[in-house]
């Protein structure tokens, strides 16, 4: 039997908190210079690392696309110019990221250079690679229900390897989210799902389906959306379960926002391309994630990664519906964002 594992005095964990409160001053001072003064910080990547994916989820056809892939070293020169730029936060994202065989050596990179690192998976290798994970800051696992319901619309079989991968991730002393994408087929399970949340140990973090610029039929991602009263229902539920302390990591505002999905009422200040962006596999910058197959973006490779930002120039769209709205309201320094994420430090 394991020896229990020492208790860490209160002044050891009001050290560490205000360790992260100190290292976050720089990302909140180039926030506020980008508020005032327009100035443009990549202050947040996220870096597609592959297009690559064993999965063949109802939304996304990503695995569709292919792209000459950057190699390690590239990989590294990029976190490193980032991070002379003033970058602090930095996603894995995919495609499946653990496809790569560097993405434990490219995560450790990340830790060794001060960045906050996220990754965003679907689950099912987490369990095999879980070495390559240790220095991560949060895991976020794709889960959309209860087996009947991802199974259904993320992929046949599935369900039991995703969940052994979050308990291997935390068994092994990780920070485990998981991603739920938003259907009218899994509607009906949202709730469930936030009782199985408690019992993994695990924060939630939801978003309605979208058509991202590389979806291929229009008509299949409408045909997934949620609406009417019965969405309304849940993300009235989800609201209240939040209040009463469920493991979601949304703000209020957040969901009050997804709750319309009107772009005319539901108009929010976005920070796409100008604190934050997104690098594909094969190094060109876009403004974010959902528009990165849009069009042709400035190359990172071949001119910079800093000035492939700035050349990213001015950016609009209709808005959307995924984590990035949070980011927005923070970068907006709007107060619920910000009180919320200030309760989630606390409970840290």
């Amino acid at each position: 039997m394991k020896p229990p594992m020492p208790h860490k005095p209160q002044g050891y964990q009001n050290a560490k908190k205000m360790k992260k409160i100190a290292k976050n001053l720089g990302f909140v001072s180039r926030v506020a210079l980008a508020n005032l003064f327009g100035r443009r910080y990549p202050v947040s990547v996220t870096f597609i690392s592959t297009y690559r994916c064993n999965f063949t989820c109802d939304y996304c056809d990503v695995w569709r696309l292919r792209e000459k892939e950057m190699t390690t070293g590239q990989a590294v020169s990029m976190i490193d110019e980032f991070v002379s730029l003033g970058m602090r936060r930095f996603s894995f994202n995919g495609g499946e990221p653990l496809l790569r065989k560097d993405l434990g050596e490219l995560i450790s990179h990340c830790r060794k250079r001060g960045v906050f690192t996220t990754m965003f998976t679907n689950g099912s290798l987490v369990s095999k690679n879980i070495g390559k994970l240790k220095d991560l800051d949060i895991l976020v696992v794709s889960l959309d229900g209860p087996k009947e319901a991802h199974d259904r619309q993320r992929m046949a079989n599935t369900h039991g390897k995703v969940i052994g991968g979050i308990r291997t991730a935390k068994a092994a002393g990780l920070n485990v989210w998981t991603n739920t994408v938003i259907t009218k087929n899994n509607l009906d399970y949202l709730c469930r799902l936030v009782d199985e949340a408690r019992a993994l140990g695990v924060r939630m973090i939801f978003q309605p389906v979208l058509e991202y610029s590389h979806s291929s039929e229009s008509s299949r991602i409408d045909g997934l959306c949620a609406e009417g009263r019965a969405y309304d229902a849940v993300i009235s539920r989800l609201m209240e379960l939040k209040r009463d302390g469920a493991p979601i990591v949304h703000s209020q505002q957040y969901l009050d926002y997804i709750k319309v999905p009107l772009w005319s009422v539901n108009k929010r200040k976005c920070w796409a391309g100008r604190l934050y962006c997104a690098v594909t596999p094969t190094g060109d910058v876009a403004p974010c994630y959902p528009v990165f197959n849009s069009k042709k973006w400035p190359n990172g490779l071949e001119m910079g990664f800093g000035r492939a930002f700035n050349e990213i120039g001015k950016f609009s769209c209709n808005g959307c519906y995924c984590a990035l709205v949070e980011s927005d309201f923070l970068y907006s320094f709007k107060p619920g964002a910000i009180l919320n994420l200030l309760k989630s430090i606390e409970a840290v």
